[in-house]
């Protein structure tokens, strides 16, 4: 190897670490959400997000661990910063990691370009691909898990490379698909698709398939004992939390249609040129001639596709960092039909149709990146610290240490208060999770449906109308606004202004709804309804359950509640009080000073 040989992948690493800077403050909710968990194993807190109640709230627990380990072995403050401008120890830990894997990856791909057997610029222009890729960048240093599962990909890519095409051994790629699943769930399925291939394409297949399969069992099989014996399940609470409902056509066609957004504001040209390949080739021209290679590109064409409809399927709420481990395979494709395109249309015109390629793929990232990704992540960090950051270090002050908070966006606000959370989402309160996908989030804060989970104190309520929950004409309603934040977009996909308001609840005044609900009777009923011992409203004298389904009579309860059916007096106004000062109640709309 020559020195411009090893002089070339340094510069290629040095530039995309370089290219990280503008997103070094950026921080989201569900960052702290794992540091939340790392800050409560590093205390001997267990696995949980609130303290002592061991959840599978984290979607990897890979990067639970990984940041919990590091912040033992080092000596780091892992409870949260006084003061909402200080970058958190253990988020400095989680970016670190964040640009080492992204720069990981960078690597890997050109190593497998090699091992694919392409020429060194070709290689390297795999590599430049996900250095200048917009979403990469985007979330190295966000804090999340994205970097590492996607260097796990890489990872288990050119160790299935190895298999396909030079008859490798299978232990090691095992164990890459298995971190990769322990980093994203959803890798499980990658992890099927190149056992499948092993099996059927590779040489001496049985074994080499019993070996992947024995890598990836003795990474994730330790973890699904201790995850069975935490908490009573193999799957993370975010299955059902971050899905709406399963094959129902109008939430998997919006799947899809975000997913492809997703793709084409960054991967717009390699797709473009796979659609050539598939419209265009042929068996004979674009299938390679041995079977390895075949069924290795198979799998990298079959992988992107399985993920999207898996989501589809499942409803979700598609984001760009969920698409992330997918990226490896968009890229490889987009270089292997470039590779085709230019072999069938201008084979001696390949020196100058690549340098192309790779100068329009990184205007387009470049353009998106400083037009809308830096200017919308700086935006919405500022907007978390002023929020949810800022509505946490006021509960830490200014509430008991038992107070109990209903959150729709749990990360910074748990990690900040350490005040005990009811997640609205279901994420770390698993119970929530079909009452919110069946009702929807609004139900569950105006008909007050998380009662099933608990009552908590407060509530902070998610709206883009400020303090819209309050009636100050209304003495039944249980809600008593305190204040109410901002923050100027929810991620680029979530334009425009929302606001965090903070409601005290009086339970009392719901309980003594009830009463006199239970006392006049219901509507189109003989007599009285009374509520038995089983939580069934029933005729008095009579056993019979009221035949109205549970949500007509949720409904119809909180209507009343929030209503009234005549004026009561002498209810108590407020729940938990605070501190004097702590409170806002202007109802005006305007800017709150950050925090």
């Amino acid at each position: 190897m020559n020195a411009r040989s090893r002089a070339l992948p340094l510069l290629l690493l040095a530039a995309a670490a370089a290219s990280l800077v503008p997103f070094i403050g950026y921080l989201t909710d569900d960052s702290f959400i794992y540091l939340q968990f790392a800050k409560h194993l590093v205390q001997g807190k267990g696995f949980s997000f609130n303290a002592g109640e061991p959840t599978y709230g984290a979607t990897s627990p890979l990067w639970v661990f990984l940041l919990a380990l590091t912040g033992k072995v080092l000596p780091l403050e892992a409870a949260a910063p006084r003061d909402a401008s200080w970058m958190p120890a253990l988020a400095w830990v989680a970016k670190a990691y964040g640009a080492v894997f992204h720069v990981l990856t960078v690597w890997l791909l050109t190593r497998i370009g090699r091992r694919l057997g392409w020429d060194e610029w070709t290689s390297l222009g795999l590599g430049l691909l996900i250095a200048a890729h917009a979403w990469a960048m985007r979330w190295a240093l966000s804090g999340m898990e994205s970097p590492l599962a996607t260097a796990c990909v890489a990872l288990a890519l050119y160790g299935l490379a190895g298999i396909l095409l030079q008859g490798r051994p299978g232990w090691g790629t095992g164990m890459a698909l298995g971190l990769a699943s322990l980093a994203r769930p959803e890798c499980h399925l990658l992890a099927a698709l190149g056992l499948l291939a092993v099996w059927a394409g590779a040489e001496r297949g049985f074994r080499r398939a019993v070996e992947l399969l024995g890598g990836v069992s003795l990474v994730l099989l330790p973890w699904l004992v201790t995850a069975w014996g935490w908490f009573h399940t193999v799957l993370p609470n975010t299955a059902a939390a971050k899905s709406g409902a399963w094959v129902r056509p109008g939430l998997a066609i919006a799947a899809i249609h975000a997913a492809f957004q997703i793709e084409l504001v960054t991967d717009a040209l390699p797709l473009a040129l796979f659609v050539l390949v598939l419209a265009f080739g042929s068996r004979s021209t674009a299938l390679p001639g041995t079977r390895g290679r075949r069924l290795f590109w198979s799998v990298c064409a079959a992988w992107p596709a399985l993920l999207i409809l898996t989501f589809a399927l499942g409803g979700v709420q598609v984001v760009s960092r969920y698409l992330l481990p997918a990226t490896p395979c968009v890229l490889l494709l987009g270089m292997a039909s470039l590779r085709w395109v230019v072999a069938t249309s201008a084979p001696r015109r390949y020196a100058l149709a690549l340098p192309v390629f790779l100068c329009a793929f990184t205007l387009q990232n470049a353009l998106f990146t400083c037009l809308v990704g830096v200017p919308s992540t700086r935006a919405h960090t500022r907007g978390l610290r002023a929020s949810l950051v800022s509505i946490g270090i006021w509960a830490r002050d200014r509430t008991p240490p038992g107070a109990s908070f209903a959150v729709p966006d749990i990360g910074a606000f748990g990690y900040y208060s350490d005040r005990p959370v009811l997640d609205l989402y279901g994420l770390v309160t698993p119970e929530i999770a079909p009452v919110v996908v069946r009702e929807g989030y609004d139900a569950v804060v105006r008909r007050l449906l998380f009662e099933k989970a608990g009552r908590p104190d407060y509530l902070i309520d998610r709206h883009a109308v400020r303090a819209r929950l309050a009636d100050g004409g209304d003495e039944t309603s249980p809600y008593r606004f305190i204040f109410a934040r901002e923050i100027p977009n929810l991620g680029i996909t979530r334009p425009g202004t929302y606001y965090y308001s903070v409601y005290a609840i009086d339970w009392k005044v719901v309980d003594r709804t009830r009463v006199r609900i239970a006392r006049s009777g219901g509507v189109g009923r003989r007599g009285p309804i009374a509520r038995g011992a089983s939580g069934a409203y029933t005729d008095a004298g009579k056993t019979a359950h009221l035949r109205a389904s549970p949500r007509r009579q949720a409904s119809y309860i909180q209507w009343l509640i929030l209503r009234g059916s005549s004026p009561v007096s002498g209810l108590v106004r407020a729940g938990p009080r605070c501190a004097a000062g702590s409170s806002d109640r202007s109802g005006s709309g305007r800017r709150s000073p950050p925090a």
